[in-house]
């Protein structure tokens, strides 16, 4: 496991902080041997990390906080061996006007949205760059990945207004039986809050 500053201020603090709450869990669960957490810029990974021998690879929750996309693809795909699985997630930028009219109301900023890739975290109050699944797909694509799908993560989710039946154990399973079936489903997973693709490192 490897993570990195995503965003200026408390973005590293948080990090670390995340890191060290992998580290207790590992340990409690007696996985020390098995786990490694290390902290490091995808763009300047220790060479034991960026040798190319991890079957898996996530790249989750990272695009929308940093400035050269295909640099920090790039990057994150040399830790893997050829034909690993890759995984990269993060905001769909054609959620956000649903967002912004469902949730929050704002339609006004609901119709700016339908023209920017710019958007604002309240977690640490800084501009977001929003990419959409077809644009990193072409991405992947260029850099030679393989097998690419496409998924919606919280397709429905984000657009109940009504938190508090989330917390319902019957509402939740429905919900959780819903999301699954439309994940992969035309055209939700293009709505869908968060995009995943999936895809195999060329060999």
């Amino acid at each position: 496991m490897w993570c990195t500053p995503c965003a200026p201020g408390g973005a590293a603090s948080c990090d670390t902080a995340m890191l060290g709450a992998a580290a207790e869990r590992a340990a409690a669960a007696g996985l020390t041997d098995l786990i490694t957490c290390v902290e490091a810029d995808v763009n300047a990974l220790p060479a034991e990390v960026a040798r190319g021998a991890f079957d898996v690879v996530l790249c989750h929750n990272l695009l929308q906080y940093v400035d050269d996309v295909r640099r920090t693809l790039a990057a994150s795909l040399a830790p893997l061996r050829p034909s690993g699985l890759f995984s990269v997630m993060a905001i769909n930028r054609h959620s956000a006007p649903l967002t912004a009219a469902v949730r929050a109301m704002d339609l006004r900023a609901a119709t700016a949205a339908l023209d920017t890739d710019q958007a604002r975290t309240q977690m640490f109050d800084s501009v977001l760059t929003l990419h959409t699944a077809e644009e990193i797909t072409r991405h992947l694509s260029d850099l030679g990945c393989q097998d690419l799908r496409h998924y919606g993560i919280r397709n429905v989710c984000d657009y109940i207004t009504d938190d508090a039946r989330k917390h319902g154990p019957a509402f939740y399973a429905d919900l959780e039986r819903l999301e699954l079936a439309l994940t992969a489903r035309h055209p939700y997973m293009h709505t869908a809050r968060l995009f995943q693709l999936t895809a195999r490192k060329h060999a």
